[in-house]
């Protein structure tokens, strides 16, 4: 069954991942702000990781919980799916319910190196189709929205460009290959969007 909200709830479920990303890390790396986090060290590399390279550190697997923990007191019904404890429960099934998704710390790498481009990137899903979209990079304080329907046309070209030359030759794509990376699959979306990076 299909489900129904207006512009006002979404608005609500902006504000609402906003704040909670901006809340997620501190904006200021220093040895202060990394002494409030959990102990540093970096776990052993899961070998169900996409890569053996994608390490993951207890900050990740820390603000994945503080993040559902705050969401599931404001919205105790909806559901969430989170990169961390996914990896260890294996395939969540999306229905139509509101299911919030979060990336806790996307460039775990760069966070261990105190490289600046890390972000916190939260999502709402309603009736499998995505509502809203927050990406925010503590460290440079910038911050990406959308919600609904509400598209900015010329991100959204940059964005369709990407795509088509992501894509394998046998899809309709460049099939481009020597693209350069940031270490964060956010921050170099968003950096494409914004104009400030070249594909």
């Amino acid at each position: 069954m299909s489900i129904r909200v207006d512009a006002e709830e979404l608005r609500g479920f902006l504000d609402t991942a906003v704040t909670l990303a901006k809340s997620g890390l501190p904006s200021k790396m220093d040895s202060g702000a990394r002494a409030s986090l959990p102990a540093p060290p970096i776990s052993p590399p899961r070998e169900s990781s996409a890569t053996l390279a994608d390490c993951v550190t207890a900050v990740d697997c820390h603000i994945e919980k503080v993040l559902f923990s705050r969401l599931r007191s404001i919205y105790p019904h909806h559901k969430f799916v989170g990169k961390e404890t996914t990896a260890e429960a294996g395939e969540v099934p999306i229905t139509n319910d509101p299911t919030w998704t979060v990336d806790p710390v996307d460039g775990t790498n760069n966070f261990v190196h105190h490289h600046h481009f890390v972000s916190i990137s939260i999502g709402l899903a309603i009736n499998k189709e995505p509502v809203v979209g927050v990406i925010y990079l503590p460290i440079l304080d910038e911050l990406y929205t959308g919600h609904g329907s509400s598209r900015d046309e010329t991100v959204g070209s940059r964005m369709r460009s990407l795509t088509r030359l992501l894509l394998n030759k046998a899809h309709g794509g460049a099939g481009l290959e020597s693209l350069r990376f940031s270490g964060a699959a956010t921050s170099d979306m968003s950096m494409v969007a914004k104009g400030v990076a070249e594909i």
